[in-house]
């Protein structure tokens, strides 16, 4: 069952994966992993895929979403509990959506929430905005298409643990 619903400040997007949660954990924590299904469709253009999986340590990825456009993405980590959850403030320095390193609350944080579902997992992914941004900035956020966006990027896991779970 797919399910994605937007919020005021934000959104999530739940999806259950025929897969054990560890193995979705480390498909969103190994750089080898998330260049297979996170990165889009096109080449890589050799830029490598970073994990520094420590709170404070930051994952950059290439994200190619076509032959024509790409940029770097990423972000910083926030809070680890293997396998159950990831939180991270999604940007990069120098990439989209961009991270100011003076003013890290500005930039949405994602949370990823990996429940147990008998041997299978129920993952809840969720992008907020801060509480001090006002109505106009998180409208502008929303604009971007980041929900649509991450959506898109969230199913690609779908797949990409099919071939990892015969």
């Amino acid at each position: 069952m797919s399910v994605a619903t937007t919020t005021e400040r934000g959104f999530t997007v739940v999806r259950h994966l025929n897969a054990p949660r560890e193995l979705v954990f480390r498909a969103w924590t190994e750089p080898e992993q998330l260049e297979k299904w996170y990165a889009g469709p096109g080449p890589s253009q050799n830029i490598p895929t970073t994990v520094d999986l420590r709170v404070g340590g930051a994952w950059r990825l290439n994200m190619v979403e076509n032959e024509d456009r790409s940029y770097i993405t990423g972000g910083i980590y926030r809070e680890i509990v293997p396998p159950e959850k990831l939180v991270f403030s999604w940007g990069a320095v120098d990439g989209w959506p961009e991270i100011d390193p003076a003013r890290p609350d500005d930039v949405p944080v994602a949370t990823i929430t990996l429940n147990d579902v008998g041997g299978s997992t129920e993952m809840i992914f969720h992008v907020g905005l801060a509480d001090h941004l006002t109505e106009d900035q998180v409208q502008d956020w929303l604009a971007t298409g980041m929900a649509e966006g991450w959506t898109h990027t969230v199913d690609r896991i779908i797949p990409y643990l099919a071939t990892r779970t015969g």
